[in-house]
Protein backbone atom coordinates (compact mmCIF):
# COMPACT_ATOMS: atom_id res chain seq x y z
CA UNK A 1 0.00 0.00 0.00
CA UNK A 2 0.98 3.69 -0.79
CA UNK A 3 2.73 5.30 1.99
CA UNK A 4 0.48 8.12 4.07
CA UNK A 5 2.42 11.62 3.57
CA UNK A 6 4.38 12.54 6.11
CA UNK A 7 3.15 15.36 8.66
CA UNK A 8 4.70 18.75 8.65
CA UNK A 9 4.78 20.21 12.02
CA UNK A 10 6.22 24.11 11.92
CA UNK A 11 8.40 25.27 14.70
CA UNK A 12 8.60 29.10 15.33
CA UNK A 13 9.46 31.84 17.79
CA UNK A 14 11.93 34.81 18.38
CA UNK A 15 15.68 34.41 19.00
CA UNK A 16 16.37 32.41 21.93
CA UNK A 17 12.57 31.41 22.29
CA UNK A 18 13.79 27.34 22.31
CA UNK A 19 12.60 26.37 19.34
CA UNK A 20 16.01 24.27 18.53
CA UNK A 21 15.27 22.75 21.94
CA UNK A 22 11.42 21.30 21.49
CA UNK A 23 12.35 20.31 17.54
CA UNK A 24 14.88 18.17 18.93
CA UNK A 25 13.06 16.77 22.09
CA UNK A 26 10.49 16.52 19.41
CA UNK A 27 13.15 14.23 17.93
CA UNK A 28 14.94 12.49 20.62
CA UNK A 29 11.29 10.80 21.35
CA UNK A 30 10.18 9.51 18.11
CA UNK A 31 13.49 8.58 16.35
CA UNK A 32 13.42 7.52 13.01
CA UNK A 33 10.44 8.70 12.77
CA UNK A 34 11.34 12.39 12.81
CA UNK A 35 13.72 14.84 10.52
CA UNK A 36 14.21 18.29 11.48
CA UNK A 37 15.21 20.83 8.92
CA UNK A 38 16.36 24.34 9.82
CA UNK A 39 15.90 27.74 8.05
CA UNK A 40 19.07 29.00 8.96
CA UNK A 41 20.76 26.10 6.68
CA UNK A 42 18.99 28.33 3.96
CA UNK A 43 21.00 31.78 5.06
CA UNK A 44 22.24 33.03 1.60
CA UNK A 45 25.39 33.10 0.31
CA UNK A 46 27.99 35.91 1.47
CA UNK A 47 31.04 34.91 1.12
CA UNK A 48 32.01 37.48 -1.53
CA UNK A 49 31.40 40.76 0.14
CA UNK A 50 33.76 42.82 1.93
CA UNK A 51 33.76 42.91 5.53
CA UNK A 52 31.96 45.99 5.72
CA UNK A 53 29.36 44.95 4.01
CA UNK A 54 29.25 42.08 6.55
CA UNK A 55 28.77 43.95 9.53
CA UNK A 56 25.24 45.33 7.92
CA UNK A 57 23.84 41.56 7.13
CA UNK A 58 20.75 41.02 8.97
CA UNK A 59 20.08 37.65 9.56
CA UNK A 60 16.34 37.95 10.89
CA UNK A 61 14.91 39.73 7.57
CA UNK A 62 13.10 37.27 5.23
CA UNK A 63 15.17 38.42 2.59
CA UNK A 64 18.54 36.79 4.46
CA UNK A 65 17.14 33.38 3.60
CA UNK A 66 16.22 31.62 0.04
CA UNK A 67 12.98 30.89 0.34
CA UNK A 68 13.03 29.38 -2.45
CA UNK A 69 15.26 26.77 -2.15
CA UNK A 70 13.98 26.12 1.26
CA UNK A 71 10.15 25.48 0.19
CA UNK A 72 11.50 23.60 -2.81
CA UNK A 73 13.78 21.08 -0.47
CA UNK A 74 10.78 20.99 1.71
CA UNK A 75 8.28 19.81 -1.05
CA UNK A 76 10.73 16.96 -2.02
CA UNK A 77 11.20 15.75 1.75
CA UNK A 78 6.50 15.62 2.36
CA UNK A 79 6.87 14.09 -1.37
CA UNK A 80 9.48 11.06 -0.18
CA UNK A 81 12.41 12.24 -1.54
CA UNK A 82 15.78 12.97 0.01
CA UNK A 83 16.78 16.21 -0.59
CA UNK A 84 21.00 17.56 -0.07
CA UNK A 85 20.49 20.77 1.98
CA UNK A 86 23.04 23.16 2.18
CA UNK A 87 25.54 23.80 5.19
CA UNK A 88 26.15 27.34 6.12
CA UNK A 89 29.67 28.44 7.28
CA UNK A 90 28.83 31.74 10.18
CA UNK A 91 32.51 32.12 10.32
CA UNK A 92 32.92 32.87 6.49
CA UNK A 93 28.89 34.10 6.03
CA UNK A 94 28.79 31.31 3.09
CA UNK A 95 28.01 28.21 1.67
CA UNK A 96 30.11 25.44 2.01
CA UNK A 97 30.72 23.45 -0.80
CA UNK A 98 29.51 20.24 0.84
CA UNK A 99 26.01 19.05 1.30
CA UNK A 100 23.79 17.64 4.34
CA UNK A 101 21.85 14.55 3.07
CA UNK A 102 18.45 14.69 4.60
CA UNK A 103 16.14 11.68 4.18
CA UNK A 104 12.32 11.54 4.39
CA UNK A 105 10.26 10.93 7.29
CA UNK A 106 7.08 10.67 8.74
CA UNK A 107 7.61 13.59 10.96
CA UNK A 108 9.29 16.80 9.18
CA UNK A 109 9.74 19.12 11.86
CA UNK A 110 10.72 22.78 10.28
CA UNK A 111 12.79 25.14 12.43
CA UNK A 112 13.18 28.61 12.43
CA UNK A 113 12.78 32.37 13.24
CA UNK A 114 10.42 32.93 10.14
CA UNK A 115 8.66 29.62 8.97
CA UNK A 116 5.43 31.07 9.85
CA UNK A 117 6.20 34.51 8.27
CA UNK A 118 6.34 32.81 5.06
CA UNK A 119 3.19 31.74 3.21
CA UNK A 120 5.36 29.08 0.82
CA UNK A 121 6.15 27.42 3.89
CA UNK A 122 2.98 27.56 5.99
CA UNK A 123 1.22 26.23 3.09
CA UNK A 124 3.20 22.96 3.16
CA UNK A 125 2.41 22.42 7.17
CA UNK A 126 -0.08 20.61 9.08
CA UNK A 127 0.41 22.32 12.34
CA UNK A 128 2.26 24.46 14.22
CA UNK A 129 3.60 25.87 17.15
CA UNK A 130 5.25 29.82 17.97
CA UNK A 131 7.31 29.68 21.12
CA UNK A 132 6.44 32.92 23.02
CA UNK A 133 8.75 33.93 25.46
CA UNK A 134 9.20 37.31 27.45
CA UNK A 135 11.74 39.47 25.62
CA UNK A 136 14.40 39.78 28.33
CA UNK A 137 14.49 36.23 28.91
CA UNK A 138 14.86 35.31 25.06
CA UNK A 139 17.67 38.07 25.17
CA UNK A 140 19.83 36.66 28.28
CA UNK A 141 19.84 33.02 26.88
CA UNK A 142 21.03 34.78 23.26
CA UNK A 143 23.57 36.55 25.49
CA UNK A 144 24.75 33.37 27.25
CA UNK A 145 24.69 30.98 23.88
CA UNK A 146 26.88 33.59 22.15
CA UNK A 147 29.48 33.94 25.15
CA UNK A 148 29.97 30.83 25.35
CA UNK A 149 28.91 28.99 22.45
CA UNK A 150 29.85 30.79 19.76
CA UNK A 151 32.49 32.93 21.41
CA UNK A 152 30.58 36.46 20.10
CA UNK A 153 31.81 39.31 22.18
CA UNK A 154 28.89 40.91 24.36
CA UNK A 155 29.00 44.34 22.69
CA UNK A 156 28.58 42.55 19.17
CA UNK A 157 25.56 40.37 20.83
CA UNK A 158 23.91 43.65 22.09
CA UNK A 159 24.82 45.68 19.03
CA UNK A 160 22.93 42.48 16.74
CA UNK A 161 19.73 42.51 19.34
CA UNK A 162 19.56 46.75 18.99
CA UNK A 163 19.84 46.83 15.11
CA UNK A 164 18.54 43.28 14.13
CA UNK A 165 17.31 41.25 16.13
CA UNK A 166 14.63 43.13 18.36
CA UNK A 167 13.29 45.46 15.41
CA UNK A 168 12.74 42.46 13.57
CA UNK A 169 11.11 40.67 15.92
CA UNK A 170 8.91 43.51 15.89
CA UNK A 171 8.00 43.49 12.82
CA UNK A 172 8.45 39.97 11.19
CA UNK A 173 8.54 37.24 13.98
CA UNK A 174 5.84 37.91 16.65
CA UNK A 175 3.39 38.62 14.01
CA UNK A 176 3.77 35.24 12.65
CA UNK A 177 2.15 34.27 15.81
CA UNK A 178 -1.33 34.52 14.40
CA UNK A 179 -0.76 31.58 11.93
CA UNK A 180 0.20 29.16 14.09
CA UNK A 181 -2.02 26.25 15.47
CA UNK A 182 -0.64 26.67 19.19
CA UNK A 183 1.11 29.36 20.82
CA UNK A 184 2.98 28.48 23.12
CA UNK A 185 3.66 30.57 26.46
CA UNK A 186 6.76 28.88 27.79
CA UNK A 187 7.05 30.31 31.10
CA UNK A 188 3.44 29.86 32.08
CA UNK A 189 2.82 26.07 30.76
CA UNK A 190 5.71 23.52 31.56
CA UNK A 191 3.12 20.56 29.90
CA UNK A 192 3.07 22.21 26.68
CA UNK A 193 6.06 19.75 25.21
CA UNK A 194 4.43 16.47 26.41
CA UNK A 195 0.90 17.57 25.23
CA UNK A 196 2.50 18.36 21.92
CA UNK A 197 4.36 14.67 21.70
CA UNK A 198 1.36 12.45 22.59
CA UNK A 199 -1.04 14.93 19.91
CA UNK A 200 2.04 14.02 17.42
CA UNK A 201 1.99 10.36 17.92
CA UNK A 202 -1.78 10.15 17.81
CA UNK A 203 -1.40 11.62 14.36
CA UNK A 204 1.21 9.41 13.30
CA UNK A 205 -0.81 6.43 13.91
CA UNK A 206 -3.41 7.92 12.40
CA UNK A 207 -2.06 8.33 9.17
CA UNK A 208 -0.04 5.07 9.27
CA UNK A 209 -0.71 2.95 6.17
CA UNK A 210 -2.85 -0.02 7.50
Amino acid sequence: MKAARPICLGVAGGSGSGKSWLAQRIKDRLGRQAVIVCQDWYYRHNGRISEAERVKLNFDHPRAIETGLFSSQLRSLLGGRAVDAPIYDYATHSRRKRRRRVEPAPLVIVEGLLVLHERRLRELMDCSVFIDVPADIRLLRRVRRDTVERRVDIEETLRLYAHCVRPMHERYIEPSAAHATWVWRQDEDGRFPDDLLRTIERRLRRSAPL
